[in-house]
């Protein structure tokens, strides 16, 4: 069996001790160190498989050039899209079976910067600095393990940090022998299916409806990075089809703000590109999420709101920014180059859309549908219907859809 190889990024001008502790432990368990240094400053007796100055190059940049300016986020920069070339060629080549990174604030970012240009399922690991607090600019959608490395990385490993290193090499090889990366089978029939809490029961009903169709559902919660892993795994060709039962996600991109915004702009983009199937429905449209309540610009803060619990709150999408949903809903969709159905519940979009619910507003989902219905192509089915989009009715009805677009010719 080739010798695994496990590529290790790091400053080797601020953390060559912990760099080196980490090379020792890869190697006496068996597997190969590709080191990566992304250390601005990095003397030239420190050596390293790809060095900064190779990884600068690789981002067609100069490194002296960039320190004599002296902008550090151009360098931080360079460094983050060098090392995801490196990563890259070592991959084409086969000679990545997995990545480690280490860093403060600068590190993370650059490795993190790296890591995000892989393919999901290949396993990568992030020992940070940073890692309790807000990670999402650094991991964005991807499948990036992060751990919080407890104290500084700077200086030679202690007794504290030396386990959390040991432990992260310990689980990167782990990973890398017992793991397994996404394969495409042929057959096997995926579909991709959007959900929240708020609209579960119909998500639960329809995964089950198809698994006893012979259909694989892979279900994506609707909180940003959900949404932009689904778009980016149908440009991959994973699915056959997709159930857009929750396009939340679009209410926040479209408005921009809240806490779900999706990762990578686009959302409702990649079906309607690549032709396959699609279900639509307008779950959840009709409201932003936050975190706690001091989360909430204060500008929103006397719009209809709901704490789903103390972390996080639900607020009202404006009238105006639900007509502006309805037409930006239909300018995605009318790029489709495959089938399309539109499904809407009229009884509510939400466990707390509904009639009696704390976010409930007709007037404002008669101007989604309306800049909706009006900006649509004839080609496109749409059809509304009196049911709540948590009834198994409509559950049934998205799934009836479904299976007759896939049926025909």
């Amino acid at each position: 069996m080739a010798e695994k190889t496990i590529a290790l990024i790091s400053t080797l001008d601020t953390k060559i001790d912990t760099t080196n502790y980490l090379t020792r432990l890869i190697r006496e368990l068996g597997c190969r160190p590709i080191s990566i240094d992304v250390g601005a400053l990095t003397s030239g007796d420190l050596k390293s498989d790809f060095s900064n100055e190779e990884v600068v190059r690789r981002a067609g940049k100069d490194l002296a050039d960039l320190i004599k300016a002296g902008k550090r986020d151009e360098i931080m920069t360079a460094m983050g899209e060098g090392a995801s070339v490196v990563l890259a060629d070592l991959l084409e080549e086969n000679r990545l079976d997995g990545v480690l990174g280490i860093g403060g604030n600068q590190g993370t970012a650059i490795a993190a910067m790296a890591m995000r240009s892989l393919p999901f399922g290949l396993p990568k690991y992030l020992v940070s600095t940073v890692a309790s607090g807000n990670m999402r600019p650094y991991v964005g959608h991807k499948d990036i393990a992060v751990i919080f490395s407890i104290t500084d990385l700077v200086g030679k490993p202690n007794t504290v940090s030396e386990t959390i290193l040991a432990n992260a090499v310990s689980a990167m090889v782990g990973m890398i022998n017992h793991g397994h990366t996404i394969k495409q089978d042929k057959n096997r029939k995926s579909v991709a299916l959007s959900a929240l809490g708020n609209t579960e029961p119909t998500a639960h009903r329809v995964s089950n409806l198809l698994s006893k169709a012979g259909y694989e559902v892979v279900t994506f919660h609707a909180s940003g990075a959900g949404g932009s892993a689904m778009e980016e795994l149908i440009g991959d060709g994973i699915f056959c089809g997709l159930i857009d039962l929750t396009p939340h996600e679009l209410a926040e991109e479209i408005v921009a703000k809240g806490a779900y915004v999706p990762v990578v702009p686009g959302r409702m983009t990649a079906a309607a590109r690549f032709g396959i199937p699609q279900v639509i429905s307008t779950g959840a449209l009709e409201y932003l999420c936050f975190g706690p309540w001091e989360s909430i610009p204060p500008s929103m803060r006397k719009r209809k709101i709901y704490m789903h619990n103390p972390y996080n709150a639900n607020v009202k999408v404006s009238q105006k920014e639900m007509s502006e949903i309805g037409r930006q809903m239909a300018k995605r969709l009318n790029d489709s180059i495959g089938p399309v159905a539109i499904l809407v519940p009229r009884l509510g979009w939400s466990t707390y859309g509904s009639k009696g619910g704390a976010l409930y507003d007709p007037k404002g989902y008669e101007l989604l549908l309306k800049g909706l219905k009006s900006n649509l192509k004839d080609s496109i089915s749409y059809d509304e219907v009196d049911l709540h989009i948590n009834d198994e009715g409509f559950a049934d009805l998205c799934v009836s859809e479904f299976l007759k677009m896939l049926e025909r010719p």
